[in-house]
């Protein structure tokens, strides 16, 4: 059976800028087309960020022999009570993978606030690696596998469940690049104050507070190591390479 990527993005006018307010994205079966467009729209109309004004979706059929599958990383959760309590825990897990400016590439998160995507950063001399510093790196073209059979929730009702393993299944993909050390992430959504880091030698690390309720601030900065040569490529991956994650 074919395999078709659905991608959203919903946005509104903020004076005369689009602000993003939501997006999601899936790899589903021919016939899950129609639920999952209808599961992601209504997502996008009840989001906690505010009224919508554009809805905008792609349907694209992939091929399957090029889609790479991906066991997901292992998950672990580290309890913070406050939010200088998480980050001092992100801190830490950068250390251990061998990051001594870990303070330095923190503070850079908030240049991610009103970006549309991912900071790409070498993770040794702390140079921005996106060619559009207003977009960023968009990882795309990725899901869970799935049986034709076995529907998810994709709204509102479910959205812790659903912010965690959205984030799963884009953390697996990213540090599968053999030149992604690490990725750091905690959402722009008011109503969810987790975040995590992800890395192929400690898997996906939850933190459990990395913000206070409100608080419409989050990026994502993915930690490059490797040749300015091998940038392009590194890119193409992360936006271009369908992924599908087995848990």
């Amino acid at each position: 059976m074919d395999l078709y990527s659905i991608k959203m993005r919903a946005n509104r006018n903020n004076n005369g800028i689009p602000e993003h307010i939501s997006g999601a994205e899936k790899i589903v079966y021919e016939q899950e087309i129609e639920y999952y467009t209808s599961q992601i729209v209504n997502r996008a109309l009840n989001h906690s960020k505010g009224k919508v004004e554009n809805i905008n979706i792609k349907v694209e059929l992939l091929q399957k022999n090029k889609i790479k599958y991906l066991k997901a990383l292992p998950v672990t959760t580290i309890i913070s009570d406050t939010v200088e309590n998480g980050w001092n825990s992100i801190l830490e897990i950068l250390s251990k993978l061998g990051i001594s400016n870990g303070k330095d590439i923190l503070d850079m998160l908030s240049q991610t606030y009103s970006m549309r995507g991912a900071m790409l950063l070498n993770v040794n001399n702390l140079e921005r690696l996106e060619p559009d510093f207003a977009r960023g790196i968009r990882a795309t073209y990725m899901d869970y596998a799935h049986s034709p059979n076995e529907k998810f929730s994709c709204i509102k009702s479910d959205s812790e469940n659903i912010h965690f393993n959205e984030a799963l299944v884009l953390a697996t993909k990213v540090v599968s690049h053999p030149n992604i050390i690490a990725e750091i992430c905690f959402s722009d959504d008011p109503n969810y104050i987790k975040g995590y880091i992800a890395s192929k030698k400690f898997g996906y690390v939850r933190v459990t507070k990395l913000k206070e309720y409100g608080s419409p601030n989050g990026g994502r900065i993915f930690l490059y190591n490797g040749s300015n040569e091998d940038v392009n490529e590194c890119i193409n991956y992360i936006e271009k390479q369908p992924v599908l994650i087995v848990k």
